[in-house]
This record gives C-alpha cells, sequence and structure tokens, in this order.
C-alpha cells in the first residue's frame, strides 16, 4: 500500500508540473532533472517525468552523466536494436565507470529504446579526469573540454569547501579542477547536442550538485557558452536540498527493485 501512495503522489506532482501548459515547460530548450544518485524517488520521478513529457507530444532525446561520450556509439547500436542491453553495458563500461545499480537507470534507457529517443553519453571519460586530477585543469586542453574552462563562482566555491569540511584529506585544488572540468564538459555537450537536434529538448539526467540551480554549475556554463538557452530544473520535491558531488560511490542498495523488463525490439 505504501509502495502504490508513493507511485501515485509522484505521478501527482508530475501531473501538476505539466498542468495548464507550463510556458517555461514549453519553451524551455534544456530540462534538469536532478537526482541523489542512490534515491529512488529521484530515479522513479524522473521516469515519470520523461514519460509524461512524450505523452504530452515533446520531441525530446535524453543526455545522462551515467555515461561517457567516446562511449556514444554504443548507446546509438541500443537504440537502433543492433546490441542487447547487456551488450551496452558491458561496452560502455558501465559498471567500471559509474557502478550505480542499472536497475536506477533501466526504465529510463529501456523505454527510450522502445520509443526511438536518442540517448546521450553526457560525461567526460574518466581517463580526462585522471589527467586533470594529475597535471592540473589550466595544463589540460581537450576537445570535450571549451577552449576557454569557466572557473567556479565565489559562491560555488564556497559550497564545494562545505563539501571537503568532511573530506579532509582531499587536496582542494584537485577537488575544484575535477568538478570544473565535469561542469565544463558536460555543458559543452549539452550546447553540441542542442546544436544537432534544432527543434527538440535536451532532457538532462545529472547529479544534484551539478545542477542546483540555474546560475551554478552545468546551467551557468551552458549559458556562458550559449547565450540565452532557455533552461528548466524540474525537482523532485520530496527530495533534499543540494547534497555534495560524490567523491566515492556508494554500495549498491539491496532493497532497490523494479518490476520493469527490456522489452524486444520491433521487427
Amino acid at each position: 500500500m505504501a509502495k502504490m501512495l508513493f507511485r501515485w503522489s509522484i505521478a501527482l506532482i508530475v501531473l501538476s508540473l505539466f498542468a495548464f501548459g507550463s510556458p517555461s515547460l514549453q519553451e524551455a530548450e534544456v530540462i534538469y532533472l536532478p537526482e541523489t544518485h542512490d534515491n529512488p524517488k529521484d530515479h522513479k520521478f524522473q521516469e515519470e517525468v520523461i514519460k509524461r513529457l512524450y505523452q504530452e507530444g515533446y520531441r525530446f532525446v535524453l543526455a545522462m552523466e551515467m555515461f561517457q561520450q567516446p562511449f556514444q556509439k554504443y548507446l546509438d547500436d541500443y537504440i537502433a536494436c543492433k546490441i542487447s542491453e547487456e551488450e551496452m553495458l558491458e561496452r560502455t563500461e558501465y559498471r567500471k565507470r559509474w557502478g550505480f545499480p542499472t536497475e536506477y537507470y533501466s526504465p529510463l534507457w529501456r523505454f527510450a529504446k522502445e520509443r526511438g529517443i536518442r540517448i546521450y553519453a553526457l560525461n567526460i571519460p574518466s581517463e580526462l579526469v585522471k589527467r586533470i586530477s594529475t597535471d592540473g585543469l589550466e595544463n589540460v586542453k581537450d576537445d570535450l573540454l571549451p577552449s576557454k574552462v569557466y572557473e567556479h563562482t565565489p559562491q560555488e566555491k564556497e559550497r564545494l569547501r562545505e563539501v571537503l569540511k568532511e573530506h579532509p584529506k582531499v587536496d582542494e585544488k584537485r577537488f575544484f579542477d575535477v568538478q570544473s572540468a565535469w561542469d565544463n564538459g558536460m555543458a559543452l555537450r549539452i550546447v553540441r547536442i542542442l546544436s544537432e537536434n534544432k527543434s527538440a529538448k535536451v532532457v538532462v539526467i545529472l547529479g544534484r550538485g551539478h545542477a542546483p540551480d540555474l546560475n551554478s554549475g552545468v546551467p551557468r556554463i551552458v549559458q556562458l557558452l550559449r547565450k540565452g538557452t532557455k533552461q528548466l530544473i524540474m525537482e523532485n520535491p520530496s527530495s533534499s536540498q543540494w547534497t555534495s558531488p560524490e567523491i566515492t560511490h556508494p554500495p549498491t542498495p539491496p532493497s532497490f527493485q523494479t518490476a520493469n523488463r527490456e522489452r524486444s525490439c520491433s521487427p
């Protein structure tokens, strides 16, 4: 009964967000659905919003932080029914590079496959992150980063320093460099996706720390790279406020289950 009430409450929240044809939703070019990675309620909220967007006739693509950009081909092959879900997970190295339970995200990529919605790999590769951590962001040039990398604002630095208080052994500059690289790299990727999809919205699945508000993180840099981009953050009201980007992944929660199963592609 509790699970059923939760699902109904999520559905009602999503319905209210779509009620009366919100102009901000209609006009938005980029829609962020932030998450705390191990919060099942956030994942259910994302699923309901994406299904509702489709039902309402919006044209959109997905951009997911959970996949790294060099592996885009395998997401395309999966959506095109050329490889199975397990093959996609193996070839994108999902479990090695992301590691959170597949059950959190499988309803999203299965729905996208069934409906022919393209999924874009949003994240920069681990190898690039390692170079930045070792050499310093100022010494690394890469096509996956903007030619001008934007630094954190004073407010963002203050917030990140609060995070570092819980991790005193983490070097501040390295931490700032890596966070900045993630935000800049994902923002550049979104701008490039927009250029490839002139009439489609980009629905972004990413950690809440990368999009706490439109004036911080990825949304701020998207605006700097592409002036006038119309962006919207749709938050699960049941989630807590901004939490830190994860420094290490938590263990897999044993209780998270889903009834969804992968469907075969139509002949």
